[in-house]
């Protein structure tokens, strides 16, 4: 009985996360666009990137074998390149957040291409990284059988 309870606790908390997760998605997309220079919206997606950071790390330190859902259905397992592009995404939120918006339209065109092109190599990250991994496994500085 009390394991049932707790797979219910677990199922219901899991279940609250995931929404405060959209809601906080969607309110930084909102902010980004209405705010001046989009400041509490890049307040908010450096909270959110430091969260998923947060958790991503103590599983990829544990060794649990867990499948990213990131930007929806991948089902890539969580790696350092996870980390990696968190960290990338951190410190351009942390730049970028004190950066009026541009207000020319031209300027208003380049941005939304750059924003475009960065949010689709984000959004592609691990189907990008497959290009590169040969699937081999990785030693640590030295290929196995070679001399000191």
């Amino acid at each position: 009985m009390a394991a049932c309870t707790a797979r219910n606790a677990a199922a219901r908390l899991s279940r609250l996360v995931a929404v405060a997760v959209v809601v906080g998605e969607c309110a930084a997309v909102v902010l980004l666009a209405l705010g001046p220079g989009g400041a509490p919206g890049f307040v908010l997606t450096l909270l959110l990137l430091a969260a998923f950071t947060t958790g991503i790390v103590p599983t990829l330190r544990s060794g649990t074998k867990a499948s990213c859902a990131c930007f929806g259905a991948s089902t890539a397992p969580i790696g350092r390149r996870h980390v990696v592009r968190n960290t990338v995404l951190l410190a351009l939120a942390a730049a970028l957040a004190g950066t009026p918006a541009p207000t020319q339209p031209a300027g208003v065109l380049i941005a939304a291409f750059g924003a475009l092109v960065g949010a689709l190599l984000v959004i592609f990250t691990d189907e990008l990284g497959t290009l590169f991994d040969d699937g081999a496994p990785r030693t640590s500085g030295r290929v196995r059988g070679s001399a000191p």
